[in-house]
């Protein structure tokens, strides 16, 4: 079996796709971490590039809290040395829970344990629960730990839940589960320029499609630009004041006047401060947004 081992060290394994990770996935890494130091040996994460829904059912596929860079970044900040990222092909999708460890996790990983969730899946159509994974455990000679349900005061933390919380806007509620503020990455590319032609110039951001956003409104936030931290108010929305505006992610900046065409922004989003309005004149959304500014200088920069 050696000679056609991925990663020749022994290992210990997280199981999962983790995406976000959140307070439940940060609990499991810890453990995972925990158990390679009492052995011994390296830790890592065994996951997939793309979310299995994406090929099983694509129309079901959600949209994702983290990109694979962010996703990565988190897992080796807690201090796991290994992320595997893989593909999920169809041979894999296919493959049977036994055939999932024996063909695919033992000839890719020198595993030793694996650590995962209590309602974890593997194999073919998730048939394989966690307890046939003890089961196989067993046969093929690797430790298994299962992690019960991590909840918040009663509620069950999962990447389905913050979604939810993120996309209706409670942004200043799910860091108690996200375990941090939410925040979107993102180059600033130009827009329709209608901010600057009031006085009111604002940093347009392109994310990855897939990413889940804040619904529409107006929200305060802290902008992060080459290692600064500033105030910002960011709208998200398709400005239905102006007729077939394209949904965009606008920011202005306190006391920032740059030229970051193409620059890297880190939007962290702190507070919902209203939701989108259709005003009747175009002096009705500048008077409110001129309004909006100083609310927020006034409730949350201090």
């Amino acid at each position: 079996m050696t000679e056609t081992l991925y990663h020749e060290e022994e290992i210990v394994l997280a199981l999962g796709f983790f995406d976000g990770v959140h307070l439940g996935h940060q609990a499991l890494l810890k453990r995972t971490k925990e158990i390679g130091d009492q052995m011994g040996i390296k830790t890592g994460v065994m996951t997939f590039k793309e979310h299995p829904l994406e090929r099983i059912f694509p129309n079901y596929t959600p949209w994702l809290i983290t990109s694979n860079a962010e996703k990565q970044a988190l897992i080796q900040k807690i201090g796991l040395e290994y992320v595997f990222l893989n593909p999920f092909t169809e041979h894999l999708m296919k493959l049977t829970p036994e055939k999932f460890i024996t063909d695919y996790l033992l000839k890719k990983y020198n595993v030793k344990a694996v650590v995962v969730g209590y309602n974890y899946n593997f194999g073919y159509k998730g048939a394989g629960t966690t307890e046939k994974l003890k089961e196989l455990g067993q046969i093929y000679g690797f430790a298994v730990e299962i992690l019960p349900q991590y909840t918040i005061e009663k509620h069950s933390v999962s990447s389905s839940f913050i979604r939810e919380m993120i996309s209706t806007g409670q942004v200043d509620e799910v860091k108690d589960f996200l375990g941090r503020d939410y925040a979107l990455t993102g180059k600033v590319v130009e827009g329709k320029k209608l901010g600057r032609q009031y006085g009111i110039p604002t940093a347009n951001i392109k994310l990855d499609p897939k990413i889940v956003l804040p619904n529409t409104g107006v929200y305060y936030t802290q902008v992060y630009y080459q290692g600064k931290c500033l105030n910002g108010l960011t709208n998200l929305g398709c400005n239905p004041t102006f007729e077939k505006h394209p949904f965009s992610i606008e920011t202005y900046i306190y006391d920032f006047d740059e030229d970051i065409y193409g620059e890297e922004l880190t939007i962290v989003f702190k507070n919902k401060i209203r939701n989108e309005i259709k005003f009747d004149t175009v002096d009705d959304l500048i008077a409110q947004i001129r309004s909006d500014i100083e609310d927020i200088r006034n409730h949350y920069i201090k």
